[in-house]
């Protein structure tokens, strides 16, 4: 058995990761899935070291904030290795909405060189998706979304984590 303070993190991290790819579970990852995740770490470190005590705030925040990390890792570890296998994914699936609804921007239109070079990424990393299957602008784009969001849903997860672990420990 691994001894390590934080392995509940990584394995709550990791499962939550790999839940953020299924289609459907996607869009509710960081709202749902990640807090969840945090949770379950909490309780997990609990029941291993057969806690008792109230859980510091400082503990379940560093808890949520290491989930949250683990998870925006693997959670994007496996959607590019997905969309490399498969040559497909939701930006290459969106793109033709993602081009209408920049075209119908008013404040884009026209003929300024900074909007052509934003569409040329936009277009080669489409094209690198589909060809090639994988996209590092992509795989960088969807680390940093995924870094931002996840550890401060992470820290949600955290605060609920220890009210309620903290209520349930109270009712024993």
């Amino acid at each position: 058995m691994v001894n390590s303070k934080y392995f509940p993190t990584l394995v709550s991290g990791f499962a939550a990761g790999v839940l953020s790819t299924v289609p459907i579970l996607k869009s509710t990852a960081c709202c749902i899935l990640v807090p969840a995740a945090v949770i379950f770490a909490l309780y997990a470190d609990r029941r291993i070291n057969n806690d008792k005590f109230s859980l510091q705030m400082s503990y379940a925040l560093v808890f949520g904030l290491l989930t949250g990390v683990f998870t925006a890792f693997f959670g994007t570890t496996f959607d590019v290795l997905i969309s490399f296998i498969t040559r497909h994914n939701e930006f290459v699936d969106s793109y033709p909405q993602i081009l209408q609804m920049l075209n119908e921007m008013p404040f884009l239109q026209g003929s300024d060189p900074s909007v052509k070079e934003a569409m040329d990424i936009l277009e080669a990393t489409r094209d690198d998706i589909v060809n090639t299957g994988f996209s590092g602008f992509y795989a960088v784009m969807s680390f940093i979304n995924n870094l931002i969001f996840y550890p401060l849903f992470g820290l949600l997860g955290g605060l609920l984590g220890k009210a309620i672990l903290d209520r349930s420990n109270k009712s024993f």
